[in-house]
């Protein structure tokens, strides 16, 4: 199952475009009288990272689930996976708006920019892979003038990735057949585009299906249990929750049944590109070593 901060909505919609960075007017951050004062954050991994650049308290909004830091479930909601409040946006007098591009649609995103006057800035932010986090705190940071904070942060995080780096190198470990079950009804899965999908690689593992086209296909129980995964990941709302594996476990001759490897991970922390994903990562890891 999916974790709210993470619907299917918001994964099948995902656009691999990069960082961006747009201005109301041809200002740059080098012209500015001054750095953004009040953001709205579209995404609740956006505001994590927020507050990995140090500026947390000049949040005045965020989007539905937004839960870290603490401080930040206090603020008013101005979005969720499907739709926007223009109007309490407005009355929040924003300077600076973050969006996740993957997770808001086109259309909402021209919206927005419509309603807002010359002097709101935008970002948008579209972590590929595990390095892409620290450029967008990076990016962030250079915004609001928090470079310092926004430097160490990501640093911190790139010594956490640097590990995985050296252990994807190892070609003495081998690989093990990893599934990572987005949805159950209908079977849907990762290909190697997504940021998960690099957390599989640097962890050791074959992810099945990689190399579809699509960032989210769907396939059949058929197929996976024809590719015989060695375990079989999927990420839930929360940790009291645990996922329904007898679609698999009654199959006692697939490889995860063996191996007793349906692995739940806590979608805050796997399923949101901040700097938490690395606690996620580090599970699949360990997960990972305990089957080969």
């Amino acid at each position: 199952m999916l974790s709210k901060g993470f619907s299917i909505a918001l994964i099948a919609s995902q656009v691999l475009l990069g960082i961006s960075v747009s201005f109301g007017s041809n200002d740059s951050y080098a012209k500015q009288d001054r750095f953004p004062q009040r953001i709205i954050t579209l995404a609740p991994h956006l505001t994590e990272l927020v507050d990995a650049a140090g500026a947390t308290e000049r949040l005045v909004s965020v989007s539905a689930f937004s839960n870290f830091p603490e401080s930040v479930k206090q603020l008013p909601i101005t979005s969720d996976a499907r739709s926007i409040d223009l109007e309490k946006m407005k009355s929040l007098r924003p300077d600076l708006i973050i969006y996740w591009r993957g997770g808001t649609s086109e259309s909402q995103i021209q919206s927005i920019k419509k309603t807002f006057n010359k002097n709101v800035q935008f970002i948008s932010v579209q972590p590929e892979k595990l390095s892409d986090i620290a450029i967008d705190i990076e990016t962030i940071g250079k915004a609001l003038g928090t470079e310092s904070v926004a430097k160490k942060n990501a640093d911190a995080l790139r010594s956490k990735i640097a590990p995985l780096n050296t252990n994807q190198k190892n070609t003495d470990k081998r690989k093990v057949k990893v599934f990572y079950q987005v949805w159950a009804q209908p079977l849907m899965t990762l290909n190697q585009d997504h940021i998960i999908g690099d957390i599989i690689q640097l962890c050791g593992g074959e992810q099945l299906f990689a190399s579809e086209k699509v960032l989210v296909p769907t396939v059949s129980r058929e197929a996976v249990i024809k590719a015989n995964p060695e375990i079989i990941f999927t990420a839930v709302d929360s940790s009291k929750m645990k996922t329904d594996w007898s679609m698999w476990s009654s199959f006692p001759q697939l490889a995860a049944t063996k191996n007793k490897a349906f692995i739940d991970l806590d979608g805050d922390i796997i399923s949101r590109p901040s700097p938490r994903i690395m606690q996620g990562a580090e599970k699949i890891c360990a997960e990972i070593n305990k089957v080969r």
